[in-house]
């Protein structure tokens, strides 16, 4: 089944805004962010909890951290996951760009995207790099 255009749009603005969200905030739950990604002035529809789950899961710069123990509207105890930067591969606020895949890249993104000779992923490089960050970081 295809999705028509404007949500595959706002699937790769909703999980750019996921990546900056998760950058500036911190490590969170699929809730908290669900609560943020509504204040997000680019996002029009927050995605269902599902497939916000899809949307983290499919990212490789997201990663599990754990989870945390949360109290329900109904008092009730529960473990939620916490999702996070990858910070082996994300270090500072540069490696966002350069860690993005090429699938959300935006169009102006996607032209300076070239294909790593390692990996044949399609990325930005980072200055003075031959190859991506994902080689250079898995590398050292």
């Amino acid at each position: 089944m295809l999705l028509p255009i404007s949500m595959s749009a706002n699937n790769k603005r909703v999980r750019r805004a996921i990546i900056k969200i998760l950058w500036d905030y911190g490590p969170m739950t699929k809730e908290r962010l669900a609560d943020m990604l509504q204040k997000h002035k680019s996002i029009r529809q927050v995605p269902s909890p599902n497939s916000l789950s899809a949307l983290l899961c499919k990212n490789p710069q997201v990663v599990s951290l754990g989870s945390e123990r949360v109290e329900t509207i109904t008092g009730v105890k529960a473990t939620h996951m916490l999702f996070g930067i990858d910070s082996h591969l994300i270090q500072c606020e540069d490696d966002l760009l350069y860690s993005t895949p090429y699938n959300i890249m935006s169009p102006t993104q996607k032209k300076g995207a070239l294909k790593c000779p390692t990996c044949g992923r399609r990325r930005i490089f980072p200055p003075d790099e031959n190859r991506c960050l994902h080689c250079v970081r898995n590398n050292e």
